[in-house]
């Protein structure tokens, strides 16, 4: 939370701070600094009680998530792709397993999440479909939750294929244009070279009136400078204020599975340029009609790679535990088939070990709440390590200031 109050009240607590007995400070404000955590008891124990929340989260068995791939193949031949991609589609013998495992665990469960992961997932809209309509229908003979997001590169996602996703309870997709439409059709174009930027951007004119669209632009050293053209283009075409605008950090990763990101070529940002980056477009973003500066929200264990509760799984019915693992055969930990084989193996160990709490660095960071180590994937990469952080660790001040900025601007004068 974000208080704001003004210096002399600042002062106050200040002395309350130094002296319990002191006099002219509001128990009222002290209380809601309290209620806060912005006020804590000298003996209590902040990092064990993130370390509790991470645990919690991390063996949380009334969640459980999928994150599916219906198809490893892919329509476009992006340059800095960190899957090795061939052409396949979900079997129903997978299909019937991943229905089978979702059965025997709903007893215990709250809710379920569905994200549809690539490849591209719209290229096995069959698969896709049919599968949402066997989870929703179990999940909700056991009155269990069910919901669903889509990854998607957005040149599928018609009229119609927005009105099925939207009747499977896909309320989220996330589309990534990488700049205007020279720069995204050269890093992101369809297979054979075509351009691809302007039916995506057609696509999202229809998409926001059925899903909650997130448009996603991935930077790096040769495109960070050509943001502010792609919001212009949104604006242009209608779409301020209908879907939301991300960065995202270009990673060169060689993981040894031959992706295309193993040899790319262009220089990806450092963490503080990035979080730079990231800062400057909220900014631009926001001044366009793209949503307004927001605070990083507190997490538990922070994804599905060290959540037990969670599998990742290729469209072979191969299991993975991180999404960046998809297509890479060395970093498959089991079977949809026989997932009990997979626990506690070495391959899973690895993930589900993975400790925020004995790092050193983790511990004395500030973004550690919001964060909570980071990218396990990158953690785990000597070569990556230094990409596993939160932004907001390079730039919590200037996130708090800008935040701060907006929020007074909402007021009424």
């Amino acid at each position: 939370a974000l208080l704001e109050v003004p210096r002399g009240t600042r002062l106050a607590v200040t002395r309350v701070l130094d002296d319990v007995a002191a006099t002219g400070c509001s128990p009222a404000l002290l209380e809601r600094m309290a209620y806060g955590r912005m006020l804590v008891s000298d003996d209590a124990d902040e990092l064990a009680m993130l370390a509790r929340r991470y645990r919690v989260s991390q063996d949380d068995t009334s969640h459980f998530a999928y994150t599916l791939v219906p198809s490893l193949g892919c329509n476009f031949e992006c340059t800095y792709c960190f899957e090795d991609k061939h052409p396949s589609v979900m079997s129903r013998a997978v299909q019937d397993a991943l229905v089978s495992v979702l059965d025997e665990r709903l007893p215990t469960l709250r809710d379920v999440h569905v994200t549809w992961f690539g490849g591209e997932p719209l290229v096995a809209t069959r698969a896709l479909l049919d599968l949402s309509d066997r989870f929703i229908a179990a999940c909700d003979a056991a009155d269990v939750r069910y919901d669903a997001g889509i990854i998607t590169n957005g040149y599928l996602l018609d009229e119609r294929t927005c009105r099925e996703l939207r009747d499977r309870r896909v309320g989220s997709a996330q589309v990534t244009l990488d700049g205007p439409p020279e720069v995204h059709d050269r890093m992101r174009p369809r297979a054979g070279g075509r351009p691809s930027f302007g039916r995506i951007v057609e696509n999202l004119g229809h998409a926001v009136s059925y899903l909650d669209v997130i448009v996603r632009m991935n930077v790096d050293a040769a495109n960070v400078g050509r943001a502010e053209e792609l919001l212009a283009t949104l604006e242009e075409a209608g779409l301020a204020g209908k879907v939301g605008v991300y960065v995202g950090q270009i990673v060169g990763v060689d993981d040894g599975s031959g992706a295309p990101s193993s040899t790319y070529g262009t220089r990806c940002l450092t963490g503080p340029e990035f979080a730079a980056t990231e800062l400057d477009f909220s900014d631009v973003s926001s001044g366009r009609g793209f949503g307004q500066h927001a605070l990083p929200q507190p997490v538990g264990a922070p994804c599905t790679a060290v959540r037990r509760n969670e599998l990742v799984v290729g469209s072979e019915g191969e299991l993975y535990k991180c999404w960046e693992s998809v297509g890479n055969r060395r970093e498959v930990i089991g079977s949809i088939f026989d997932v009990a084989a997979s626990v506690g193996t070495r391959q899973e160990r690895k993930w589900l070990a993975y400790d925020p709490f004995s790092d050193d660095e983790c511990t004395s960071c500030v973004a550690l709440p919001v964060c909570m180590g980071g990218c396990a994937n990158h953690a785990l990469d000597l070569l990556q390590r230094s990409n596993r952080c939160s932004t907001f660790r390079h730039s919590y001040v200037e996130t708090v200031r800008s935040y701060a900025r907006g929020a007074a601007a909402q007021e009424p004068s």
